[in-house]
């Protein structure tokens, strides 16, 4: 009997283990994915697609191509050492937690055109604009407008309502998050996935949202943080976003025609 609670023990210590992720193995797979070095999955955990994708860049920058996470290669990645785990927010799991975590739907030609320039250039790391100049006066667009489309769309993604947070909100093709541009039935499908995939979703605006011209002028960028909490049977997940987005007028409505999101590291 004894032995029998001995090995249920260490199971459940082996289950705690592998459901917990490496953090500056989640930094430096983030920090790859904008460099267009690697196109998996951001989950924390060192795979063989990592290891190669650290080669590539280790060889590119000059340094010795191990595949491991040097204090070298860390700095030059921008990663920095993982803070101590706080008492109240448990580390992210070992599973993508946002929805650009999921690795890149994109066709073999596109993806083989976006390493070679990554390979020219491995320190080019493009960034969301951020805001500036307020909108065109000739947009019907304001403060409380453009409030009123984040709630609602934070809203209806707690629910399981798929149409709701995806027809209602998008214009076709949408620049989807790391995707590039999408149709309706891949956003329908993803959202779908990620819903199944964490059905307890819980979304909160913790800053006013900024907006500003856009460079056509009957388009606007807004951009917002918010705090999110997700679970599963076997997983918790909680942190905050910076969320960019490209909104346009269609038909009286405000529509996003692109989307993007960036981890804020705590």
């Amino acid at each position: 009997m004894r032995n029998g609670i001995r090995c249920f023990c260490l199971l459940l210590l082996f289950s705690a283990t592998v459901a917990r992720a490496d953090e500056e193995v989640r930094q430096v797979q983030e920090e790859l994915r904008k460099r267009n070095l690697y196109f998996g999955d951001i989950n924390g955990q060192p795979t063989p697609d990592l290891s190669n994708s650290l080669k590539r860049y280790q060889a590119r920058k000059g340094f010795p191509a191990t595949g491991d996470i040097d204090e070298v290669t860390a700095a030059s990645l921008n990663v920095a050492a993982p803070a101590a785990a706080s008492s109240n927010r448990p580390p992210l799991p070992d599973t993508p937690v946002l929805k650009s975590d999921f690795a890149r739907q994109i066709p073999e030609a596109e993806r083989i055109v976006l390493e070679k320039k990554a390979d020219e250039n491995p320190d080019l790391v493009p960034t969301p604009p951020p805001p500036a100049e307020p909108p065109s006066p000739a947009q019907d667009i304001s403060p409380q407008k453009v409030t009123e489309l984040v709630e609602n769309y934070l809203r209806d993604s707690e629910t399981d309502n798929i149409p709701a947070q995806t027809s209602k909100y998008f214009s076709y093709p949408v620049k989807y998050f790391d995707d590039g541009p999408q149709g309706a039935a891949f956003v329908e499908k993803d959202v779908g996935y990620y819903v199944r995939h964490w059905p307890q979703r819980k979304y909160t605006l913790v800053q006013p949202v900024s907006f500003a011209a856009a460079e056509r002028a009957d388009e606007t960028n807004i951009q917002f943080d918010i705090a999110f909490e997700l679970k599963n049977k076997q997983r918790h997940a909680q942190g905050r976003t910076r969320n960019f987005w490209t909104i346009q007028g269609e038909g009286g409505e405000l529509k996003i025609i692109a989307i993007q999101e960036q981890r804020l590291r705590e």
